[in-house]
């Protein structure tokens, strides 16, 4: 297979409708704080990343596949209780701890990567959900949107409840670029234990 024929992917978990429903409510409290330019992300590909992979031939698709189908990866329950700005990547996303499981699912991933020789991250694992893209606003150097949500002039209809994402799936995600945007099309998925 070809460069050509390969893929950009990489292993996410989907949220519910539900998830889905929050993290909507939480951009539109963001978006009077955030730069007019700033992007957000489309409700069909909120997700939470274990892994970036890249481009990937279907010879590497096969090798994820026996990968996940044999490892016991287990259910587990993943709170984002934080808002945060990534300068670098100019993305606004909700953040947590990784919980042990989705950790232990994160450093597995990353190792079966690295054996299959796809992309490495240079970043300790941090689950999140992007909310928003091409974020510059100036107001993120002084204060983070945490504060910003959670203190302004009123505050108690801006609070922010943690959001909790139950991880029962992990899925195989196609990242394409289309006229209308990056579109995430799930390719494969294995259910946890």
């Amino acid at each position: 297979m070809s460069k050509n024929d390969s893929k950009r992917t990489f292993i996410g978990i989907s949220i519910t409708f539900s998830n889905q429903q929050e993290l909507i409510d939480i951009q539109q409290r963001l978006v009077a704080i955030i730069n007019p330019s700033a992007k957000p992300v489309q409700i069909a590909n909120l997700h939470i990343t274990a892994v970036f992979l890249g481009l990937t031939s279907q010879k590497h698709m096969q090798q994820i596949d026996s990968f996940i189908s044999s490892m016991s990866f287990k259910r587990s329950s993943q709170t984002l209780e934080s808002i945060a700005y990534w300068p670098n990547a100019k993305v606004v996303c909700i953040e947590g701890e990784a919980n042990n499981e989705l950790a232990n699912i994160a450093v597995q991933l990353a190792k079966m990567s690295k054996k299959l020789n796809l992309y490495q991250s240079q970043h300790a694992y941090r689950p999140h959900i992007s909310l928003f893209r091409q974020v510059s606003s100036i107001a993120f150097e002084h204060q983070s949107i945490g504060d910003l949500l959670n203190t302004s002039e009123t505050s108690k209809s801006n609070k922010f409840n943690p959001i909790v994402i139950n991880i029962d799936e992990l899925t195989l995600f196609e990242s394409q670029t289309t006229a209308a945007g990056v579109q995430y099309i799930p390719i494969k998925s294995w259910p946890l234990i």
